[in-house]
């Protein structure tokens, strides 16, 4: 049977939420970033009873400070458990099990008439047995992508399954997320999509224009790890300089990570010039925005990958791996950006070419139609999708 196809991943959300919910809803996930709070922000002002449960405060290899203004937030009692994650495609990463051991007890006391309830795991399995027994709806935010799933077990399998049918809502961040979902049997009626969106607390304050110098400079935001792919990414910017003596390439990194010490260590060609500039807040990331000209993404594995939509709304073009579901989805390859498999050393070689070939008039408008890609991918518009879905199963719970 042919596979119907994913329905368009960034049209027609709402322009925003509108009315109240006369209704207590509680959200569980692992910890608050920037973006995921400015969504619930939006949301609690449109709920009567809007209430979110944290895992932890935050995860150790976050820097994110306090994001809880305006929201009614709870640390769980939970188990946190650090395992190893190798992928199909050999990359290994360290990954943080989150086991809320008291949900049910948090969720006899508040009473919700809907539970929103993040990933597909041990957080949603414990919201969806309060759900069946006190008969309240349940929806779950799934955050996956096709290619971050590959080789997850039977076991995990079996439970997804399980939780998928037992929801009375799924949301998905993207088109592959879709698809994904499709493969369990989840019926349209169940979906609604729930994308990723720049915090917009986060403003680019730079102009979208860049200083000559600056049009081919290349920005790379993420950890220093192995899944975000930066060793690659430097041997492969190596070996391209070492081809092509007379090509100057200037990369800038934000973040930190394991790999720091190694990616200094590097020996680098004359002509490619490295900059490591550690963690920096959204005023300084800013800036560093505004002296580059290209966004490289080279990510082994990203259910979404939110850098894209932030390098968007200032400007860059992006260089982004086919690898993240942002890539795929707002990258328009040659018009706002390039695609490329960062597992395959030519293919980055040939974008390189094809970037230092575009002259800055061309560059000038890929900025504008970068801009574009992500012009209505707002916190407040997400929240609103959120907010539709939200009424739909306060109002089919009041039917039955």
């Amino acid at each position: 049977m042919t596979e119907p196809p994913a329905p368009p991943p960034l049209l027609n959300l709402p322009e925003a939420a509108t009315g109240q919910l006369d209704a207590r809803v509680v959200a569980l996930t692992h910890y608050l970033p920037p973006y995921m709070a400015r969504v619930h922000y939006h949301l609690t002002q449109h709920i009567r009873d809007f209430r979110v449960l944290l895992s932890v405060e935050q995860e150790p290899n976050r820097q994110f400070g306090n994001t809880w203004d305006g929201l009614s937030v709870a640390v769980q009692k939970s188990w946190m458990l650090r395992r190893p994650w190798k992928h199909g495609s050999g990359f290994k990463d360290e990954l943080y099990v989150h086991f809320p051991y008291d949900t049910l007890s948090q969720l006899r006391r508040m009473e919700p008439d809907i539970v929103f309830s993040y990933e597909l795991g041990f957080r949603s399995l414990t919201s969806a047995l309060y759900c069946k027994t006190h008969r309240k709806k349940l929806a779950i935010c799934v955050c996956v992508s096709e290619h971050t799933e590959q080789g997850r077990g039977v076991l995990r399998h079996l439970l997804r399954r399980v939780l998928l049918k037992m929801a009375d809502a799924v949301t998905y961040n993207g088109p592959s997320c879709w698809k994904y979902l499709k493969r369990f049997g989840v019926p349209d009626r169940k979906l609604y999509h729930f994308p990723y969106a720049t915090s917009d607390l986060f403003r680019y304050t730079g102009p979208i224009e860049r200083r000559p110098a600056a049009d081919h400079r290349l920005l790379c935001i993420g950890q220093l790890t192995e899944r975000k792919g930066v060793l690659p990414l430097l041997e492969q910017l190596a070996s391209y300089c070492s081809a092509r003596p007379n090509q100057r390439v200037e990369i800038d990194f934000v973040g930190t990570g394991n790999l720091e010490p190694t990616m200094r260590g590097l020996e680098l060609p004359r002509n490619l010039h490295m900059q490591l500039l550690g963690h920096m807040s959204y005023d300084a990331l800013s800036q560093a925005m505004s002296r580059a000209g290209i966004l490289i993404f080279p990510t082994l594995a990203d259910e979404w990958g939110l850098v894209v939509n932030e390098a968007f709304q200032a400007g860059m073009p992006v260089i982004g791996s086919a690898y993240a579901q942002a890539s795929t989805t707002l990258i328009r390859d040659g018009e706002n950006g390039w695609l490329y498999h960062p597992d395959q050393p030519n293919q980055l070689w040939q974008k390189l070419d094809q970037l230092f070939a575009t002259e800055s008039e061309r560059l000038m408008q890929m900025r504008r139609e970068a801009q574009a890609a992500v012009q209505g991918i707002t916190s407040a518009r997400v929240a609103a999708s959120a907010f539709a879905m939200l009424n739909q199963l306060q109002q089919n719970k009041r039917k039955r």
